[in-house]
C-alpha cells in the first residue's frame, strides 16, 4: 500500500515536471548482449569460411560433422538473434506515444500504432505488437515492470488483436 503511494507521488511528480516516465534496462546487460552479437558473428563467418579453406586446400574434411557444426550454428541464432534484434533495452511513455530503444536504434510509436501486449506465461519476454512489427520486453531486465504495463495499459486498443 505504501509503495502504491509512493509510485502514485512519483508518477504526478514526473507529469508535473514534464518529465516523461522512462524504464532502462542496465547498461552492463547492454554490453553482454553486444558481446552476444560479437561471438555469433564471428562463428557465423568463421566456421563456414574454415570449412571452405580446408575444402580448397584438398585438407580433410569430415562433412557430417560440418553440417552439424552448420546446424549447431543455425540453432544458436535461431536462438540468440531474435532477442538481439527485437529485445527492448529502454521504453519512455510519453501522453500521445511510446519511445521503444533497441541495441540499434530508436523507435517512437504512435498509441494508434500499437496492436496488443500479451505476456505469456511461457516466455520471459513481453510481446509488444505494432502495426509496423514487434517488440520483446524483458520482465527481468526492465525495472518497475508492473508500473510500465500499468502506463502502457490506457494505450492498448480495445478489440481482437
Amino acid at each position: 500500500m505504501v509503495d502504491d503511494n509512493k509510485k502514485i507521488a512519483k508518477l504526478k511528480k514526473a507529469v508535473l515536471s514534464d518529465e516523461l516516465p522512462s524504464f532502462r534496462r542496465k547498461g552492463r546487460k547492454n554490453l553482454v548482449r553486444y558481446f552476444y552479437l560479437l561471438v555469433l558473428l564471428g562463428l557465423n563467418i568463421s566456421m563456414p569460411m574454415s570449412m571452405i579453406e580446408r575444402a580448397q586446400h584438398k585438407l580433410s574434411v569430415d562433412f557430417g560433422s560440418e553440417v552439424f557444426l552448420l546446424v549447431f550454428i543455425f540453432c544458436l541464432d535461431a536462438v540468440m538473434l531474435p532477442s538481439l534484434f527485437f529485445e527492448v533495452k529502454g521504453v519512455i511513455v510519453a501522453a500521445d506515444s511510446l519511445t521503444i530503444e533497441t541495441l540499434f536504434g530508436r523507435h517512437v510509436i504512435a498509441n494508434e500504432d500499437i496492436v496488443s501486449l500479451k505476456l505469456p506465461k511461457f516466455l520471459v519476454w513481453a510481446v509488444l505488437r505494432t502495426k509496423r512489427g514487434f517488440y520483446l520486453i524483458n520482465r527481468r531486465d526492465i525495472p518497475d515492470f508492473e508500473e510500465l504495463l500499468s502506463l502502457m495499459a490506457p494505450k492498448l486498443t480495445p478489440g481482437p488483436s
